[in-house]
C-alpha cells in the first residue's frame, strides 16, 4: 500500500513492524528483523516520528530510545493525510497563486488572437487546478481532526444503512 503512495520501501517496512507489533521496539532490533542498516533505520524513525505516527519513549534500564506506532487506523490514517496535505496540497496552492501573477503580466490588450486565445486556455486550466485543488483542501481540512474523529464520521456516512 506505501508504495502505491509514493513511500520508501523501508520506510513502509519499518512502520509497517511497528504497527504490526504493537508494542516498543528498539532500532537494533529494526535492523535485526528488517536486514536494514541502522543508518536508515535511524533516518526512517526520525521521519515517522516527525509525521507523528510513531512515538519515541526512552527505557532508562537499557538507555535505548524504543518506538510505537499508533496504533488507531483512524488517527493514523488522518495524520498521514494532514502530513500530505500541508507537503502536497499547500504548496500546489500557493504555486497556482504565483502561476496566476505570472499570467497576469502577460499584456493582453493589443495582443493577437493567439495570444489572447492561449491566455484564455491557460485561465481556464489554472481556474480548474485551483477548484480541484480546494476542493480536494477543503474536503481534508473538514475531515481532519486530531483523533481521527472527522474522518470517522465520513466513513461513518459512507457505511450502508442496515
Amino acid at each position: 500500500m506505501a508504495s502505491s503512495w509514493g513511500v520508501p520501501r523501508s520506510m513502509a517496512e519499518v512502520h509497517a513492524l511497528l504497527f504490526v507489533e504493537g508494542r516498543s521496539v528498539n532500532a537494533d532490533e529494526l535492523v535485526l528483523r528488517l536486514g536494514i542498516s541502522r543508518g536508515n533505520a535511524s533516518m526512517t524513525l526520525r521521519t515517522l516520528v516527525d509525521w507523528g505516527i510513531v512515538q519515541r519513549t526512552h527505557n532508562k534500564a537499557d538507555r535505548k530510545d524504543y518506538y510505537q506506532a499508533e496504533q488507531d487506523v483512524l488517527t493514523l490514517f488522518s495524520t498521514v493525510i494532514r502530513v500530505r496535505k500541508q507537503r502536497e496540497i499547500d504548496p500546489l496552492l500557493a504555486l497556482v497563486g504565483e502561476c496566476r501573477k505570472a499570467a497576469a503580466m502577460v499584456p493582453r490588450t493589443g495582443a493577437d488572437q493567439e495570444t489572447t486565445t492561449r491566455a484564455g486556455e491557460l485561465d481556464r486550466k489554472l481556474n480548474d487546478i485551483e477548484l480541484f485543488v480546494c476542493s480536494a483542501n477543503a474536503l481534508a481540512t473538514q475531515f481532519l481532526s486530531g483523533d481521527g474523529g472527522g474522518i470517522g464520521a465520513l466513513f461513518g456516512a459512507l457505511e450502508p444503512r442496515q
